[in-house]
């Protein structure tokens, strides 16, 4: 059975052809799926990349206003009028402060 599929096709000239065109078309698809999975892996890598410096942004932010509450408590510990003005401000009795 395969030999004689083989010997037709040794034979033909439109058989030949139409394997020549099944490799092509083969290769033409495996070529894509190969482009299609590098893509996929080149976004999956950018979008890791990404998170990880949003994520470096985000830490730098609170970071930063941190150190902001820092000073700011700070500048109310030694000043005695912003000490009073923040304790009127946030106070349910004002008379204590």
């Amino acid at each position: 059975m395969i030999a004689a599929l083989i010997n037709y096709v040794r034979g033909s000239t439109g058989a030949r052809i139409v394997l020549a065109g099944l490799a092509v078309a083969l290769l033409v698809g495996l070529l894509i799926r190969w482009i299609d999975r590098a893509q996929d892996h080149a976004v999956t890598q950018a979008t890791e990349t990404g998170r990880a410096e949003q994520r470096a942004d985000d830490q730098a932010e609170v970071l930063n206003k941190v150190e902001k509450a820092k000073d700011a408590q700070e500048a109310i510990r030694r000043d005695d009028d912003a000490a009073r003005a923040q304790c009127v401000r946030y106070s349910r009795t004002p008379e204590n402060c």
